[in-house]
């Protein structure tokens, strides 16, 4: 008897281990809706700003029939950049940049708009432009504050300046300069993350410090028009370089149709695409190049493919979720049986979870494998700041590292429970129960975490 309490002893400490997990886990979940809830407000009070100062920026233009962004460009400014040296508007004069406005602490949109100027510093990576990103928090965002932000967005510190300095000269620019709205919130509304309201357009000033238009970097179709404004603006003031003209040759000469074909460089296959055979390949080309809504992907007049993926694509972590979810009520009510001595239902029912958490390791896979196929990166990244993060990390790892053994003691407890060895099978079944049990929740759990942050949609 007192053999049998102390193993039982063992799973019961696991399961109130696991518990506790889970209660915390879904407290940070709680308090994360709310935060998120509480950031959709703020953007939905900030893009009526917008509309309301933009409808009032294109009535003051049709007055006086003038540009909307001053024929001058911008007012000069001196700010310090995050490695210490200052910045002015003659030391970005040259070359065509982009510049947004975000701050570090943002529970909001913020994390997208850095997103998507990390976005453009890998796709634009061989043109020559700038990015620049004022912080609207210039109090907390020390140079030494944005460094580290800079270093988790992954900025490119030769090509994407980080600038602060005094507050009224970085509002006085982004509204009389670049006509956006900014102010400090205040009151009940003012909220950790929630310190500053401001746009979450990004502008594109030409090599002289002209702006040329805006673009929401929430949007990703203006995105990708911003992208294709930018290799237009670059190629424009490109010099073309004095060559002597080829050798003219006949166009339709099958020699010459051989060298082109032969001179032209093999366009690699997509990062995750596995190689298809000649029948197959029209299909994949046309699945390919389809959007969310299932329309044509759209090209620039460069060629540049917007990269996105299908609708169904996106819907798979909700599915995934909801596979865990299925898998976490089969482990309980099959324990619920076992434990009631109903063996049989106890059987089924643990072999319905195992099918269940093999159908969500397909779709798990799938998903990754067409995300990277799609849009050139497999995973997501996590948008949380503050306290959540190490929370997140920490189930994130540990859901990672006991999902990876978890079909392996899934599959021996049940290869042992059909073969009826019962005291092998109960030994394993105690561990392999309230690991399966942990990744089954903690998979819903981070799926919430990840997907429904603020900002994160």
């Amino acid at each position: 008897m007192t053999e049998t309490k102390r193993n039982r002893r063992i799973p019961l400490i696991l399961i109130i281990l696991l518990w506790v997990l889970v209660a915390v886990s879904a407290f940070a979940t709680w308090k994360l809706k709310t935060q998120r809830d509480l950031a959709l407000e703020q953007m939905k009070a900030s893009e009526a700003a917008q509309k309301k100062a933009a409808e009032e920026i294109e009535t003051e233009a049709l007055k006086i029939e003038t540009p909307i962004w001053p024929e001058a460009g911008i007012d000069d400014f001196s700010l310090t950049e995050r490695s210490g040296k200052t910045v002015t508007k003659e030391d970005l004069l040259g070359k065509p940049w982009v510049a947004c406005f975000v701050f570090t602490r943002c529970a909001g949109p913020c994390p997208r708009v850095s997103g998507q100027f990390y976005q453009l510093q890998k796709d634009l990576k061989d043109l020559d432009f700038r990015l620049v990103t004022f912080t609207v928090d210039p109090k907390n965002d020390t140079p030494e504050v944005l460094s580290r932000y800079a270093e988790s967005v992954g900025a490119d510190p030769e090509k994407w300046l980080f600038l602060t300095g005094d507050q009224n000269e970085i509002f006085h620019l982004i509204e009389k300069s670049f006509l956006m709205p900014v102010e400090e919130n205040k009151g009940p509304a003012r909220k950790p993350g929630f310190e500053v309201i401001h746009t979450t357009n990004v502008m594109l000033v030409d090599k002289n410090g002209r702006v040329l238009g805006k673009y929401n970097a929430v949007d990703d179709v203006e995105m990708a028009e911003l992208r294709r404004e930018v290799r237009k603006l670059v190629k424009e003031e490109k010099p073309k370089p004095d060559t002597e003209k080829p050798e003219e040759q006949q166009p339709d000469s099958p020699e010459n149709t051989k060298q082109d074909e032969a001179a032209k460089p093999k366009t690699p296959a997509k990062a995750g695409m596995i190689s298809l055979s000649t029948p197959l390949l029209p299909i994949v080309t046309n699945l390919l190049a389809q959007t969310e809504d299932g329309s044509p992907a759209a090209e620039a007049d460069t060629g540049e493919t917007v990269k996105t993926a299908p609708d169904w694509v996106y819907q798979l972590p909700a599915v995934n979720a909801t596979l865990n979810g299925l898998a976490t009520i089969l482990l309980m009510v099959g324990y619920w049986f076992i434990r009631h001595g109903e063996q049989q239902k106890h059987k089924k029912t643990m072999l319905s979870a195992f099918a269940t958490s093999v159908l969500f390791l397909v779709f798990y896979l799938l998903y990754h494998f067409a995300l990277q196929s799609y849009t050139g990166t497999a995973s997501r990244k996590f948008g949380g700041e503050g306290a959540i993060r190490p929370i997140y990390y920490f189930i994130l790892i540990t859901h990672v590292v006991l999902a990876a053994a978890v079909p392996v003691l899934a599959w021996v407890t049940i290869r042992r429970g059909l073969k009826q060895q019962w005291e092998a099978h109960r030994k394993i079944a105690k561990i392999t129960f309230p690991i399966w049990l942990y990744v089954s929740i903690t998979g819903v759990v981070i799926y919430f975490m990840l997907y429904h942050l603020p900002g994160a949609a």
